[in-house]
């Protein structure tokens, strides 16, 4: 066995933890934002020369002067900012459709590069509202909202200038004061209901979360007489969610009814009054105090953008911050690693290999520096006490958990996030629990392969020792078996998942425990029909009967963190070749040596 090598080199982001706030948007996304930003930008200007010109021309015919020129002006002004502001809309409205795929495949392509085991702690309803509604929110907010808003807070100041150098510079100056208050209001406002905003999300998710957990354990509920006490939970969780709502709502009617009333109104007054003030000095003619009543038009344009940012902006903020969570979360170092991933010329002979691998479910590692090279065709037995990480490694196998360290080859992929369905895809698990889904045995043999013809499914059930049986049940393959497979013995759902791993005709066969459920008789009906399922696979089996591993051709334990070579003949004792590191990992789950199916991804079935 080689000696535990120096890990590879992390990257620099992965060694330091990532950053605090990782980018969500693509960069399409930012030109996107950019060029909106800009254009926004632009329509503004345009407007606040279309009303200058206007005023103007409204000065000009009470002084019995040409117009022409002036309403010229103006209407090229209002053309260049109609354009402006449609371009701008369609851009932003068509990039947020881009980005909320974006955001969908970002989050989740983290999520299966973190592993099953690193997000366990996510609740899967959270999860769906935050992919689904969640991710509309955040590309609303990014595209729709935050380009559009920063050019309208931008956009008064620009046209102020506008105005001071067209018109006069006192008005223009007083009105910049003014207008610096709206924008430190609404950060102000922020900042006061950024905790009813945060409070709704949690609300709305948490009760995604309980449905979905309801809908998922409805049978469970009902035989347990539970049903009605989750019913009255779930209509808690709405009403909490409900006064989420309304709490949230209510505070933000308050801040649009003062800015629209206060600032709408001190703004017009106040641009109103310095026109009067400037035109009674003769500072200004009329046409000019004209331009700057009516330019106080265009340094409401904020205020438009507030109610946007109570509805579009902290909902779209408070999901950018549930999202910047997840992805914050570092990835394990072997999905972090580029480089080839295949190698087919590392082993000709050997079908999976593990170089200096490690494994965890958490923070602590199960397997450390496990080194184990399986050769095409050979049928390992593995060994050793429940919790010691036997399950662990077959996750691993199946493609299920990605290793912490190290690699990970299967039929010459190295396992990694972007591989993992090529990895499941070149084995056939069977587990110790067999799931089975509500329809018929055919429906169930399907699902390995659903082109598969009725003589193919009979074969494979006589492959697993269950083709009597079935002829015997009075609709023979079509025979329903039940809600979960109720309907079939645990020793005959057993062997149906092993005719489905037949089915599958896949190089690897995973046997974890295949024996563990059934009794004795069953057992040797099990055996058997592995032996012939075996020929021409690769077989790994994990158990802990020895009736089990009669026909393994060479035998593993898994103890201390490691895995340790030994004898098939000999009874599983202490290892004499050690490839891992003395340590006290333990798997999450003790009884049977079962890695929690739930953070497996496949539920405890055979994947097929």
């Amino acid at each position: 066995m080689s000696s535990r090598r120096s890990p590879a080199p992390i990257p620099a982001p992965l060694r330091r933890g990532l950053p605090s706030r990782p980018a969500v948007s693509s960069p399409a996304g930012r030109r996107a934002g950019a060029i909106s930003f800009g254009l926004t930008l632009l329509g503004a200007l345009g407007s606040g020369w279309c009303l200058i010109s206007t005023g103007r021309a409204l000065g000009a015919l009470l002084s019995s002067s040409s117009v022409a020129g002036l309403l010229a002006q103006a209407l090229a002004a209002a053309v260049l900012s109609a354009t402006c502001q449609l371009l701008a809309q369609r851009v932003s409205r068509s990039s947020a459709l881009s980005e909320e795929a974006h955001l969908r495949r970002l989050t989740l392509a983290h999520l299966l590069g973190l592993g099953p085991a690193r997000a366990a702690d996510i609740r899967s309803g959270a999860t769906a509202s935050l992919l689904t509604d969640g991710a509309e929110r955040v590309a609303l907010y990014r595209q729709t909202f935050l380009a559009p808003t920063l050019a309208a807070a931008a956009a008064p100041l620009l046209v102020l200038i506008e105005l001071g150098a067209a018109v006069d510079v006192l008005p223009a100056l007083v009105l910049g004061v003014a207008i610096v208050v709206v924008p430190a209001f609404i950060v102000f406002a922020h900042s006061r209901l950024r905790a009813s905003s945060s409070g709704s999300r949690r609300a709305r998710t948490r009760l995604a979360a309980e449905y979905l957990d309801a809908i998922q354990g409805l049978r469970t509920l009902t035989l347990a007489r539970a049903a009605e006490r989750t019913s009255a939970r779930l209509r808690l969780e709405g009403e909490t969610n409900r006064r989420a709502v309304m709490d949230l709502l209510a505070g933000n009617q308050l801040v649009i009814l003062l800015t629209d009333g206060l600032f709408s109104l001190f703004l017009i007054t106040a641009a109103a009054g310095l026109a009067l003030v400037r035109l009674s000095t003769g500072a200004i003619d009329v046409g000019d105090a004209l331009a700057v009543a009516l330019t106080s038009y265009v340094l409401l344009e904020p205020l438009d953008h507030v109610g946007a940012f109570f509805y579009v902006g902290m909902g779209g903020m408070a999901n950018q911050r549930a999202i910047r969570k997840i992805l914050s979360r570092p990835l394990p170092r072997s999905t972090a690693r580029t480089g080839a991933r295949t190698q087919p010329s590392a082993a000709a002979q050997a079908c999976v290999v593990l170089d200096d691998v490690e494994a965890a479910w958490g923070e602590d590692p199960v397997l450390e520096g496990v080194n184990l090279t399986v050769r095409r065709g050979e049928h390992l037995a593995v060994v050793g006490p429940s919790g010691a990480g036997k399950s662990t490694l077959m996750a691993m196998l199946a493609g299920n958990l990605l290793p912490s360290d190290g690699s990970l080859r299967v039929e010459g992929t190295e396992l990694s996030a972007a591989t993992q369905d090529q990895v499941r895809s070149a084995s056939a698990l069977v587990a110790q629990t067999t799931w089975l889904f509500t329809g018929t045995i055919a429906d169930n043999l399907r699902l390995a392969q659903p082109y598969a013809t009725p003589s193919q499914m009979w074969h494979a059930l006589e492959v697993a020792r269950l083709d009597k049986e079935v002829a015997l049940m009075p609709e023979g393959l079509e025979t329903q078996v039940g809600e979960a497979g109720l309907g079939l013995s645990g020793g005959q759902a057993q062997r149906l998942s092993l005719a489905r791993a037949f089915l599958a005709d896949r190089p690897v066969l995973l046997l974890d425990e295949p024996t563990s459920q059934v009794d004795l008789a069953s057992e040797a009906a099990i055996v058997e029909s592995i032996e012939q399922l075996a020929r021409g696979r690769t077989v790994i089996t994990v158990s802990h009967r020895a009736g089990a591993l009669t026909t393994a051709d060479r035998a593993v334990r898994v103890e201390a963190r490691g895995v340790h070579e030994v004898s098939p003949a000999q009874d599983p004792g202490p290892a004499h070749a050690s490839s891992g590191r003395a340590g006290t990992g333990t798997e999450p789950h003790e009884a049977g040596d079962t890695a929690p199916e739930a953070a497996a991804g496949d539920h405890g079935e055979e994947r097929a």
